[in-house]
This record gives C-alpha cells, sequence and structure tokens, in this order.
C-alpha cells in the first residue's frame, strides 16, 4: 500500500512546483495543485497540534522555493459539527476504581449506565473538609456536655481530671476555630463552679485514705491522734478552712428575714474574729488528750470509802451506766459487793477491788455533774490511783487475760471518755477488745458445762465492748476491727437475769434457731422478715436488758456504715455503690425506729422520723425517759453520720446559676434529698433536749459521757449549712426562705423543692429554723461549758465559726451566748488538772 509519508519523504527538491512570491497573485489554478503534491490532512492543522511534515523537511522545502520567500499557507478552519472533547470535572468513584474513562455524567454516568455500577461522586476536598470539620465540632459538644453531666457523679480523682480537661474559656476556643460554638455547647463553669466544684456530691469523703498531717510531730498532736472524716472535729476543721477562706470577702448589705430593713444594723454588730492561717486537726479538737491525769501520792490500793458513799456511788453506776453497758454480770457482782461489805473478813481478788474503785470512780464524775458541791476534786482520782495500783501494774502486760482484766480495761475506757480524754479511752478500748477476741468471747459459745446466766454475761460483755468502741469509733473516725463480720455471738436477751427462769424467755436460750429468728439484727433481716409482724416484742417487759438490746441493735447498723461508706473500700466502690449503701442504712434505721417498743417510742406514731413526740421526752416522772432521750440521741446521730457525705457546697451552688427542676437528674434530686435529712436529723437533735439549758436534766436523763459528742455533731451540721448559704449568697439578693413539705411515708425520703433549683430545703420550715436550733445547741454547750473544760473549747471554737459566717447573712449575735458571760478563772473547773490554764484563759480565747 502506498504510505504518503514515504511519497513526502522520498521527493526530491526539482518535483516542487514554484510558488509566487505575491499571495495576491495567486490565482484558481493554486487551488487546484497537481494531485502528487501530497496535501497534509485537515486535522494536522488544528490548533495545538503540531504540523504534519516534520520542521527539517519543512525549512529545506522553503528554502528550495524559488525566489526565497516564504508564503503562509492559511488554517483550515474546524467543521461546524464538531464537538471539543474535553475531560470530566470529577470521575465518580465507580469509574475511579476501575480506572477507566469518566463522562462526568450526574447523577449517573454513562460507564456506570452500561456496567450497571453504583454511581457516587465524592465532594472536593475543601467541602469535605468543612463537613467533616463540624462534624468533629458537633461531637466534641457532645462529648463536653457529657463529661460535664458525668463530673458529680464521679469520684472525687476523676472529677478533678474531668475539671481540668474542660477548663477552656470560650474566647480561647473562638480564637483558634475562628468560628462560634454550635447551640449545644456550653461554657466553663466559673470561679464559683470551680470553688463548689472542689466538692463532689460525696465531698465529705474526698480523700478519705489520706493523712496531710504529721501526727508525731509534736506532744500536742500525738494527744490528739488522727481523727477520720465521720468525726465531727474533721467536720469543724473543713468548716474553719471553708471560713478563713471567705473572710476575705466584704459582708453584703442585703437584707433578710432575720434582720429588717429598719432595723439598720450596722456591720460593727458583728465582730468578726480572725481564724488562724493555717488550721491543723490538733487545733480543732475540743477533746482534753492533751491534758495530764495526776496521780494522787500516798494512797492505800485497799482502802474504801465510808459504807455509805460506797453505796451512792455503786447505786449510781447500776442505775446510769450498767443500762447502756452491761459489762459486769449485775446480780453476781452485787452479791458479791454485798458480801464483800458485810463480811470483811473475805479477801477478793486484786482485780476485782479494781473493777469495784474503777466503779466508785465513774459514779463519783456522775455525782459531781448532780451535785458540784458534795464531792471533793481529788477524789474519783483516788478511785482512779487505787485501781491502777491493783489492777494495772507493771506485769499486767505479760500476764495472760481473763474474764476480769477484760472488764478492767473497758471500765478503764468508760472513765476516760468521761473525762473527755478520748484518745486514751480508745486505747484502752482496743485493749478490751483484743483481749476479749483472745479468749473468743466474741463467737458463740456451746458449752454445755456453762450455764445459760454465764453465757449470756459473757455476750453481752462483748456488746458492751462494740457499742463503746463504735461510740469511740464515731469520735474520732479511726478504723475499727469491730464489724458484723467480727462476731458470731448472738444478741443479747431482752430481759433481766431474774427473768431467765420463765417458760417464755427460758425458750429462747433452748431454742437457738427461734432465737436467731425472732432477735435477729435489723442488719440482717431477711425481706421476709422485714415484712413479717412484731408480735413477739409484745412478749418482753420493759426493762434494762431491752434498752440494752435496742442500743446494740442501732449500733450494728450504724458501725455498718462506718465500716461500708468512711471506709477505703467504700470510696473504692464508685458513687454510684455508695449512694446505694446510703439509702440502703436509711431504709434500715427506718426499720429500726419502726421495730421499737412502744414503751421506748420517740416519734409519734405513724409519721415520719422527723416528728418527735416532745410530750414523752419532757416528762421526767415517766421510768422509760432516760431510755428514750438516749435512743433519740443515739438514732439522730446515727443519721447524720449516714447523711453527711451529701452534705456540701455542691447543692447550694445553683443558686448563683439557677435552672430549672427539668435540669435535676434523678441522682442530683437523690443527694438533695439526703443532705435535707442530714439537716433535718440536726434539727431533731437539737430539739431533743428543754429549750433552757440544765444540767440537772443533762445529767440525769442524757449520756453525760457522749452527749457534748451529739451535740457538736448537730451543732457542725448546721453550721456547715449556714455557712454554704453564705457563701453562695449573691449580693444584694435575700437569702431564700424555704417552704415547710408535706409529710411523706416512713422510709421515704423528703424531695426537694424543685420551685429552688438544684438547692435542696433546709428544713421542713426555713433558714430561720436552722440559725434557731443552732443557736440553741450552743446555748446548751455554753451552759455545760461551766463546768466542763470540753465544752469550753467546743464552745468556743463554734462561736468564732458563727461570728464569720453572721455577716454574710446579717445575723444579730448580741443576744447570743458568750465566751464573755462565762466565768471566769476563780470559778472555773479545772478538774485538778495542772494544765488547763495553758489551753484555756477563761475569758472565753480557745488556744488555736
Amino acid at each position: 500500500m502506498h504510505n504518503p509519508r514515504d511519497s513526502v519523504g522520498h521527493t526530491s527538491p526539482e518535483s516542487i512546483p514554484s510558488i509566487p512570491s505575491n499571495p495576491s497573485s495567486v490565482g484558481p489554478s493554486w487551488a487546484s495543485i497537481s494531485p502528487d503534491f501530497p496535501v497534509p490532512p485537515q486535522s494536522s492543522t488544528y490548533a495545538g497540534q503540531s504540523s504534519y511534515f516534520p520542521p527539517s523537511a519543512t525549512a529545506e522545502a522553503a528554502s528550495s522555493i524559488p525566489g526565497g520567500n516564504r508564503v503562509p499557507i492559511p488554517r483550515l478552519n474546524a467543521p461546524a459539527n464538531h464537538r471539543h472533547k474535553r475531560r470530566s470535572e470529577r470521575a465518580c468513584e465507580s469509574c475511579r476504581q476501575r480506572k477507566v474513562k469518566c463522562d462526568g455524567t450526574r447523577p449517573v454516568c454513562g460507564q456506570c449506565v452500561y456496567y450497571k455500577a453504583t454511581c457516587s461522586y465524592e465532594p472536593k476536598k475543601r467541602i469535605r473538609d468543612q463537613n467533616q470539620l463540624a462534624f468533629l465540632r458537633q461531637r466534641v459538644d457532645q462529648y463536653e456536655n457529657l463529661l460535664r453531666s458525668l463530673e458529680g457523679e464521679s469520684d472525687p480523682p476523676v472529677a478533678r481530671r474531668i475539671r481540668k480537661a474542660l477548663k477552656v474559656s470560650i474566647d480561647e476556643m473562638d480564637a483558634s476555630w475562628k468560628t462560634p460554638r454550635g447551640k449545644s455547647g456550653k461554657p466553663p463553669a466559673d470561679d464559683h463552679g470551680d470553688r463548689s466544684d472542689s466538692e463532689s456530691s460525696l465531698g465529705s469523703l474526698e480523700d478519705l485514705d489520706l493523712v496531710d498531717e504529721d501526727i508525731n510531730r509534736n506532744e500536742s498532736t500525738r494527744a490528739a491522734g488522727f481523727f477520720g472524716k465521720n468525726s465531727e472535729v474533721s467536720w469543724m476543721h473543713r468548716l474553719g478552712s471553708d471560713v478563713e477562706k471567705s473572710s476575705s470577702q466584704e459582708p453584703t448589705a442585703a437584707t433578710t428575714p432575720l434582720v429588717s430593713p429598719q432595723q439598720e444594723i450596722r456591720p460593727s454588730a458583728f465582730p468578726t474574729p480572725k481564724l488562724a492561717g493555717d488550721i491543723s486537726l490538733a487545733d480543732m479538737n475540743y477533746h482534753l488528750d492533751d491534758l495530764p491525769i495526776p496521780a494522787v501520792e500516798n494512797t492505800d490500793s485497799f482502802g474504801l470509802p465510808p459504807r455509805e458513799l460506797a453505796d451512792k456511788y455503786f447505786n449510781v453506776y447500776m442505775t446510769f451506766v450498767h443500762p447502756t453497758f452491761g459489762v459486769v454480770r449485775k446480780t453476781m457482782f452485787t452479791a458479791q459487793y454485798l458480801k464483800f461489805f458485810t463480811q470483811p473478813e473475805s479477801q477478793p481478788h486484786r482485780k476485782w477491788l479494781a473493777i469495784l474503785n474503777i466503779i466508785f470512780a465513774i459514779g463519783c464524775r456522775y455525782c459531781r455533774l448532780i451535785e458540784p458541791g458534795n464531792t471533793t476534786q481529788q477524789e474519783d482520782l483516788v478511785f482512779l490511783t487505787r485501781a491502777r495500783h491493783l489492777g494495772l501494774n507493771e506485769g499486767v502486760l505479760f500476764d495472760h487475760t481473763d474474764l476480769q482484766q477484760v472488764q478492767l480495761e473497758f471500765l478503764f475506757a468508760v472513765y476516760l471518755l468521761c473525762l473527755g480524754q478520748v484518745n486514751r479511752a480508745s486505747k484502752f478500748s482496743n485493749m478490751a477488745l483484743h483481749s476479749a477476741i483472745s479468749l473468743g468471747i466474741n463467737l458463740r459459745l456451746v458449752n454445755d458445762r456453762i450455764d445459760d446466766a454465764s453465757k449470756e454475761a459473757r455476750g453481752r460483755l462483748w456488746w458492751s465492748i462494740y457499742c463503746l468502741e463504735h461510740l469511740l469509733t464515731s469520735m474520732n473516725g479511726r478504723t475499727s476491727r469491730v464489724g458484723e463480720g467480727l462476731c458470731s455471738v448472738s444478741m443479747p436477751i431482752p430481759a433481766e437475769e431474774e427473768s431467765f427462769e420463765q417458760p417464755e424467755i427460758r425458750r429462747f436460750f433452748e431454742d437457738s434457731t427461734l432465737r436467731r429468728s425472732r432477735l435477729c439484727p435489723t442488719l440482717f433481716e431477711s425481706s421476709m422478715q422485714r415484712q413479717g409482724g412484731l408480735a413477739w416484742i409484745s412478749e418482753f417487759e420493759p426493762c434494762p436488758s431491752f434498752f440494752f438490746y435496742c442500743l446494740v441493735d442501732l449500733s450494728l447498723m450504724t458501725q455498718a456504715v462506718l465500716n461500708n461508706i468512711y471506709s477505703i473500700e467504700g470510696i473504692r466502690q464508685g458513687p454510684s455503690q455508695m449512694e446505694y449503701q446510703l439509702q440502703k442504712y436509711g431504709l434500715r434505721l427506718d426499720r429500726w425506729l419502726h421495730k421499737i417498743p412502744t414503751c421506748y417510742r420517740f416519734t409519734l406514731p405513724d409519721t415520719t422520723p422527723w416528728h418527735i413526740d416532745h410530750a414523752t421526752l419532757d416528762d421526767q416522772s415517766d421510768p422509760f425517759t432516760r431510755e428514750r432521750v438516749s435512743l433519740a440521741l443515739n438514732y439522730y446521730s446515727a443519721r447524720i453520720t449516714l447523711c453527711r457525705p451529701c452534705l456540701t457546697q455542691t447543692h447550694t451552688t445553683p443558686l448563683a446559676n439557677p435552672s430549672t427542676p427539668h435540669d435535676l437528674s434523678s441522682r442530683a434530686k437523690l443527694r438533695a434529698a439526703i443532705a435535707t435529712d442530714c439537716l433535718q436529723a440536726a434539727c431533731s437533735l437539737t430539739s431533743i433536749l428543754p429549750e433552757s439549758a440544765d444540767l440537772t436534766w443533762l445529767a440525769r436523763v442524757a449520756p453525760y459521757w457522749s452527749i457534748l459528742h451529739h451535740l457538736m455533731q448537730a451543732t457542725t451540721a448546721l453550721l456547715l449549712s449556714i455557712s454554704y448559704c453564705s457563701f453562695v449568697h449573691p449580693p444584694g439578693a435575700t437569702p431564700p426562705l424555704y417552704q415547710p413539705q408535706s409529710p411523706t411515708a416512713p422510709g421515704t425520703p423528703n424531695p426537694p423543692d424543685s420551685s429552688y433549683g438544684q438547692y435542696p430545703p433546709l428544713l421542713n420550715a426555713d433558714l430561720n429554723t436552722a440559725i434557731a436550733q443552732t443557736e440553741k445547741a450552743l446555748s446548751w454547750i455554753h451552759t455545760m461549758a461551766t463546768v466542763d473544760p470540753a465544752s469550753r473549747r467546743a464552745f468556743g471554737m463554734c462561736e468564732k465559726v458563727i461570728r464569720h459566717i453572721a455577716p454574710e447573712l446579717r445575723i444579730d449575735l448580741r443576744d447570743w451566748p458568750s465566751t464573755d458571760t462565762l466565768a471566769g478563772g476563780e470559778s472555773r473547773e479545772d478538774f485538778s488538772m495542772d494544765s488547763l490554764e495553758e489551753l484555756l484563759d477563761f475569758a472565753g480565747n480557745v488556744s488555736f
């Protein structure tokens, strides 16, 4: 086949015709050039394409043309019906994967139509990046909102990490993104929120597993010892620290229901003493362990008081102390006591004499409260010195333990508790506990050679140790070995030893199954037992043993609260499990209140725990008033201890940032209700006491060895609530009043009033009630301070705190009790302790 390129390449120059020099002279004959001349294809002359001829051949042909002039060859135009082919703007994903040419037709390209494939086009990179950024912004907003909602529900360490991660201002984010946040975004917490966030909803348990002080640094800190989170000393220390932080803020000029604008009380009417900048736990300790116990020299260890005085002290102990601490077998010990005085030739054991002397010392301490002028300063110390020489000599640490040694160690702890020496009392209580465990007293005894009365006496010895150890643990907040898993001994029989031979009582000794089912502790009751009736209670007559049974049952539950909530194991469970424990033990306490017999009931029938039957508590002629008051004090103390973790600033912060009731989660409502229960329990505890402070009533009706502890628990809880109100009180606004709530069924927490957002109602009345009950509690502590140096210390601390809080809420303290009204040094009661004046100057100033 003839190839045109071959013809061109082999044509001689002579065969190329000449081209006229004048293009205009080119006639039609030029168009009809010889067909032998190879005309290049039209497609070779399109714009953007190279000539058909090689450059070298073109130049050579032009130079060989006669005349030497070049004549341009006109460009041929493309036909009108020619389609210009272009690349598609973007290929679809199917063509990209198959690597074929895509025509870009939308919504389906030609290739996808032909191959019946799915056709999809990805957006451009710029649009894709914008969409991805918007999606990421939305997810970040969702995550931040989720973290904010989880912050209050998390453990304190996790909550701190969440706050740290969210601590970015909106301005910083806007500067980095250059775009406004989405609608779902929320601004980070302000300074007020940062302050309140220092406590989670269980904020009083924060740092429970830490010690931030050197307890061994000096004699004062060693005497005070360690105080845990469930101690009111730790609560007061927390309160003092919070008050000190807020002391730099100026009092607001707002009026409150306590002070009207017409009264025009000036800020000068509210003195605000300065607290120490660095407050330690030892500084807030109102107990007297730092004071020495002087020994009486030249004391006859075998000496005895006159018979009349001995009978007085012995009967006082058996009447007021033995029902709470049944450490001795009353019938047997009373018989031995009478034999000892009627038969002088009898020679009792040294430890028995030591037990008798410490009983005299405890009875003497009690008589000094009700008859302050009829006993000497040294008398109880004489009995104490004799007991130390007889039962706690140098070789006692190397002797093997017996039952009398356990009783003696226990009674020393009770006496030291009456002195206000809580740390020393805890030491002796631990000794008695370990001694009892070494003898197996914490286990159920099944030896047939021991009579039932002796078995019951050993069981009551164990439960007495348990109750004392629990009381001291609630005072100092330390970990205790006592708990529901430590013992298997049966609950005490709610009957006196004289009635053990009666048939209805005897069957409880003979049938262990009946005893375990009928006398099952409230803490271990099954659902079937809780639904069953309580008719068996009517089988027992009211007596001190029945009171002891109710007290042990309550102590078991309260100690379980300390072991499961105020413990390292408790904080490891997380907030959800902690809230479950709070609800569970709250229902157990309600069950206990429902079970107690009518003779010991201190609330109105078919009401909530906050409706106290004051008529029965105020009737001193009633033979069971003392038992009612003691059970009521211990019950509301247990309520305060249980609910205290939720009483934090977290529940007061929404005053500055109010929200609708719908913003409250179920967990927030639950914690608000528990915090309200704590304050209601504090007010109920103080309302047990008469309106006017009376030391005689206190000594005859209340447990004088623990009344200050109970009062300080209630006072500290009330001061905490009032101080939180003052912290969140916005300038220029009036503190809110809290409306009464309708009574709810027993065991049902009172729900918070939704009209105040997340802020729970303080009480069933209003803020005035909390302040009035605080004043009443301080009045009682002030009266007790006239005869008790521990109460004097406690009152001085509480007074300093309330004087810092008062300006914020405009409380007039001019009619409140003050250290200025206490007696001077010439009439002080120093209890023969030489170092007392080193602590107090008796003008009302406590040396912090």
